[in-house]
């Protein structure tokens, strides 16, 4: 038998990175990025595609607090974006999208958080309406859609409530197989993978057609399992459940080779490889491919027994997915076998401390390879299950030969969330059709109230926040289209269009909002690819793309989304009734013949003052009797950002379509929340019934959401989390994105465990700027 080492990959690394490398979050096009290297740091940028393809190909890491949730609750992530060949932590992104999509990738909910520094964390809440079932949580930047869905980072989340008995039958109808090097082959020697749904155990016996045991299956209690048998040519094998039902294996081939490969030494990947008689005088290579890059192409010489083994250095592949393929010389694939390569240059080490209260502690320390400490910042999870329902705690183990074993099994089976399963091999992308995003977009076409195209018209934008009110102006093209770049809105904005006109009809705009079309999911196993060709659209759906808003943004598709979720009509009454027909502490009616302003309808109502009356900036005193807080403005039923104030509603809503305004106090305003401590002030424009000149200027506010504004994990922890049943499920007792060691690598975690929960595990994640990892998980059971 021969063994050769593999040194030399045959792609020549000449835009490696050799420092930390910073770039500025910015520009549209790629040739305008302003990069600005470190001071150790030489390196000049190649202007073409295909180098910037290479060199700033994007992969996201993700680390959640849990893969078991219930609707309602709130999914904590971190999110690690490496860059290049080297993987370092560094992105000329700074808008990140997380997605929800279910079983057949439709989207549920999304959201968009800033990057900085390489990372992004944030909380991700369920919706309240969902089936249970298993959903996918993933990440991506838009310079990502350049190299397809195929290279995103997918975890699957279950959500509801866990089946926790399953008979054989039902659990061998969703059993699929992976054998090792793609198929099973005739004398040679096989390992094949086997994945369940819903965790449910894979035990049983290899059997031929004639019931003899040919091998036995081992469970890893996760629903996966392994068995390693030599077929026979023109057999057929089985997978024998312990109740006596059985699932044909694949179809056995004749002529062919199968890889093997031992993951478990940190420096090498021992890959045994083995060919058919017929097969030993063919020319065979090894290819090595990650991310669209083939980083070594070796020719295989065998034995004559048809057995080779190629000792491949982790060293010189990049961290993250590596897809082996066996070819000829012709190209034609004989086998395939896709590898993770986890290189942790930094190790963790977790030793349960305990305290002298009830409370639990964690001593954490990080040291490189050389056993030096290590100053970073970490992400970490710690939660907590009823005795014997967290699964997931038979493969958490401090063993790190054991979590290496564990993890290519789970890439072989096509259960590893950790990285995009199915990017390894794919070719790169021969153009650049998506831009670095150096903040959130609008896209947008402009209609009048009556419905009419708004085109090469200067529209005037007013957004406002929470914290802060911003005016922007646009011109729209030919087809009335327009679109707003760079903006950085943190949680819901307000937008209201306008233009010149003569009246309030004719100056209010009503936009239709564009958006990136959502990509397809692409999943692992065989069960979720055929669910997913056979999901059709549930409705056509007009798109455009991108250069049709402006014409230097390139080819990237974009999708309109339902008008209906942008105006709230209402059936025309004579008067508009009280919200939620809460009674008022006091109404002041518009006189429509002798309107006043809307200050002036404020004057004679006990307690309000009217600051700056005739003045350009007039404000509002409220009485101390309606608290002590903000004041919500609410505009025919649509609550307005915190910051409104008298001068922007003068703006919005001229004084003779006013037919009423409603002031809350106290109790009366609960019905807001926080957002109305100081009082509510409601305003009702007229309907309609008693005028034709009727206005529906809700059509020209459209709501905006920013960058997600997440819940702080204790916030959460302390309020939100206590008011819902757990039913058994996983807990997360302890969650931080942002735990920093000390100068001597350590830091200290202190937790309690809730009644009725008996065992707990802990992961961490760190990845340095310069791209060193380090991650481990460990079970702390009684």
């Amino acid at each position: 038998m021969k063994k050769v080492h593999l040194y030399t990959p045959i792609f020549l690394l000449i835009f490696l990175f050799n420092g930390l490398l910073y770039a500025q979050n910015s520009g549209p096009a790629f040739a305008e990025q302003n990069l600005v290297p470190n001071h150790k740091l030489a390196f000049d940028l190649q202007q073409n595609a295909l180098d910037s393809l290479l060199m700033w190909q994007e992969q996201v890491v993700l680390h959640t607090d849990k893969t078991i949730a219930q609707p309602k609750d709130h999914l904590f992530f971190k999110a690690y974006i490496l860059t290049g060949p080297q993987q370092v932590r560094v992105s000329p992104n700074n808008v990140l999208k997380v997605e929800l999509l279910d079983a057949e990738g439709n989207l549920v909910r999304s959201q968009y958080h800033k990057i900085d520094d390489g990372t992004s964390e944030g909380s991700f809440e369920i919706p309240k309406k969902v089936k249970p079932g298993d959903y996918y949580f993933r990440a991506y930047t838009r310079w990502m859609l350049n190299y397809g869905p195929e290279h995103f980072t997918t975890k699957k989340i279950r959500i509801g409530e866990i089946e926790k008995t399953e008979t054989f039958d039902n659990a061998s109808k969703r059993v699929n197989f992976f054998p090792e090097g793609g198929q099973l082959v005739a004398g040679l020697t096989n390992r094949l993978a086997m994945a369940s749904g819903n965790n449910t155990p894979v035990n049983g016996q290899i059997i031929d057609e004639q019931g003899n045991v040919v091998s036995s299956v081992k469970d890893y209690g996760i629903g996966i399992g392994s068995s390693i048998f030599v077929p026979r040519q023109g057999k057929r094998y089985f997978l024998r459940f312990f109740d006596g039902s059985k699932l044909p294996l694949p179809t056995v081939e004749d002529i062919g080779c199968s890889i093997q490969v031992n993951n478990l030494n940190e420096e090498y990947a021992q890959t045994r490889i083995e060919v058919s008689k017929e097969l030993l005088n063919e020319d065979l290579y090894l290819k090595g491919q990650s991310r669209g890059v083939t980083y070594f192409t070796k020719k295989i010489d065998f034995d004559e027994k048809g057995v080779a083994e190629v000792d491949i250095p982790k060293e010189d592949t990049p961290s993250g997915l590596l897809h082996l393929t066996l070819v000829d010389s012709f190209d034609q694939v004989w086998a395939e076998r896709p590898l993770y390569i986890e290189r942790n240059e930094l190790q963790i080490k977790v030793e349960p401390v305990e305290g002298a209260t009830t409370e639990k502690g964690l001593k954490i320390k990080v040291t490189d390879n050389k056993g030096n400490p290590v100053k970073t910042e970490l992400s970490l999870s710690l939660k907590a299950a009823p005795n014997g329902e967290m699964d997931d705690l038979k493969i958490f183990d401090s063993n790190i030969r054991n979590q290496r074993f564990i993890n290519d099994l789970m890439v072989l089976a096509g259960q590893f969330s950790e990285v995009p399963l199915h990017a390894g091999k794919k070719e790169l992308p021969d153009e650049i059709r998506y831009t670095f995003q150096n903040g959130l977009e609008f896209y947008g076409q402009a209609y009048d109230l009556n419905n009419s195209l708004l085109p090469n018209t200067k529209i005037q934008i007013l957004i406002s926040t929470e914290k802060e009110v911003l005016a922007k102006e646009v011109t729209t093209n030919s087809e009335g289209l327009f679109n707003l770049a760079g903006l950085q809105l943190d949680g819901e904005a307000n937008m209201v269009f306008r233009t010149k006109g003569e009246d309030t009809k004719t100056k209010l705009v009503k936009v239709i909002p564009y958006e990136y079309e959502v990509p397809p999911m692409v999943t692992s196993t065989i069960e979720q690819q055929a669910s997913l060709k056979k999901s059709k659209s549930r409705q056509f759906i007009p798109k455009k793309t991108a250069v049709s808003f402006k014409s230097d943004t390139g080819e990237d598709k974009i999708i309109a989304l339902d008008e209906v979720t942008l105006v709230a009509k209402k059936e025309l009454r004579k008067t508009s009734p009280s919200m939620y027909n809460i009674e008022p502490r006091h109404v002041v009616h518009q006189d429509p013949k002798r309107p006043k302003t809307i200050p002036e309808l404020f004057l004679g109502v006990p307690g309000i003052q009217v600051v700056g009356l005739g003045g350009i900036n007039p404000r509002l005193s409220l009485p101390r009797s309606s608290g002590v807080g903000p004041i919500l403005w609410v505009l025919d039923g649509l609550p307005l950002v915190q910051s409104t104030n008298l001068v922007e509603i003068m703006n919005l809503v001229p004084q003779l379509d006013v037919e009423r305004i409603e002031i809350l106090y106290g109790p009366q305003a609960a019905i807001y929340g926080t957002r109305a401590a100081g009082g509510a002030i409601l305003i009702y424009t007229r309907t309609g019934a008693e005028t034709a000149e009727y206005i529906a200027r809700k059509e020209a506010l459209l709501n905006y959401e920013g960058f997600h504004k997440s819940i702080a994990f204790s916030e959460y922890s302390d309020t939100v989390s206590k008011k819902r049943k757990d039913n058994d499920l996983p807990k997360t007792l302890y969650w931080n994105p942002s735990l920093e060691t000390d100068e001597n690598g350590e830091v200290l975690v202190q937790f309690s465990l809730p009644d009725g929960y008996t065992s707990a595990a802990v992961e961490l994640k760190t990845i340095t700027q310069d791209g060193k990892q380090g991650y481990t998980k460990k079970a702390l059971l009684p």
